[in-house]
């Protein structure tokens, strides 16, 4: 983990690979970028980041949860959530944003890959406040998502934010999944109290002196202070870019 005057930035050396002995089901594989078997247990109201890819026919079984919320980002293929105690059912394709929402009562839930092809999910878990009395489902399908030049040469699409049509129940502000040209720049504006991650899926995107590429990640705790850092890619690029409120700060395991 190396770290800089404002940020922290994560290689594969830091995460933690949870497969078959830590489920206890195979065909599933979770690389946990924040979380309890981690050092970078919190971010805000993060509590948990995976990277999780499940096998054809493949998934994790019933199992419960409550008082918290996740949204999986489907990088590929599809997930299908099963939700047993409140009789929810949802699909999740290709570019779709999902949001499972707990709530006081909890939810008994199952996500599967019903397919014949690997599916992969970028998934946040956060903490609600206040907890929705209810379990949920909701989804932002992939073309329903804003899609807009936020920079010359930087193509958005918004899926969590001002102008995506999906309610969140904890600090989660904007989560965008941005396409850039080689040689452009992006500008990564966070607010006072505000933290972030950016997550390159393909290619290489310079932030200040550091390079990043797919398998790393990049953690801007949240600060007193609004700040602007600055994403250049020289070949092209393709990165996921979330801002987060203050939350607890970032909790990093000695």
């Amino acid at each position: 983990m190396q770290r800089t005057l404002d940020t922290l930035i994560l290689t594969a050396a830091d995460i933690a690979v949870l497969d078959e002995n830590d489920f206890g089901v195979k065909g599933l594989i979770a690389h946990e970028w924040i979380g309890p078997f981690v050092k970078v247990q919190q971010v805000g109201p993060l509590i948990m980041v995976h990277d999780g890819i499940f096998d054809p026919h493949m998934g994790i079984g019933h199992h419960p949860h409550r008082f918290n919320e996740r949204l999986f980002y489907i990088l590929e293929g599809a997930v299908d959530h099963d939700d047993a105690l409140n009789r929810i059912q949802g699909h999740m394709g290709t570019g779709d944003l999902g949001r499972l929402t707990e709530g006081r009562g909890g939810m008994f839930h199952q996500e599967w890959n019903n397919t014949g092809g690997r599916a992969r999910a970028f998934i946040l878990f956060y903490t609600t406040d206040p907890v929705p009395a209810r379990a949920s489902f909701e989804a932002l399908r992939d073309l329903e998502a804003p899609r807009y030049e936020s920079a010359p040469g930087v193509r958005t699409k918004e899926i969590v934010g001002p102008r995506a049509n999906l309610e969140i129940h904890g600090d989660v502000r904007r989560f965008t999944d941005d396409v850039m040209d080689a040689g452009c720049e992006l500008e990564f504006a966070l607010e006072a109290d505000e933290g972030g991650l950016i997550f390159p899926l393909e290619g290489e995107v310079h932030l200040g002196d550091a390079a990043m590429v797919p398998e790393t990640m990049a953690i801007l705790p949240p600060e007193a202070d609004s700040r602007t850092r600055t994403l250049t890619s020289p070949s092209g690029a393709r990165v996921l870019r979330v801002v987060v409120g203050p939350g607890e700060g970032v909790l990093v395991r000695a």
